[in-house]
């Protein structure tokens, strides 16, 4: 199954990666890889 991001939300989940990344190195890729983590096991 596929899915795409509202554009609203795919500028906030960036901009939500870039936050984390400047928090700490390595936090947004993490973050990143939980959402999408979610998602796909919210499809199946």
């Amino acid at each position: 199954m596929n899915y795409t991001f509202h554009p609203e939300a795919k500028v906030e989940f960036l901009n939500a990666i870039d936050y984390y990344e400047e928090c700490e190195i390595g936090m947004g890729v993490d973050f990143s890889i939980e959402v999408y983590s979610t998602i796909e096991n919210q499809l199946f």
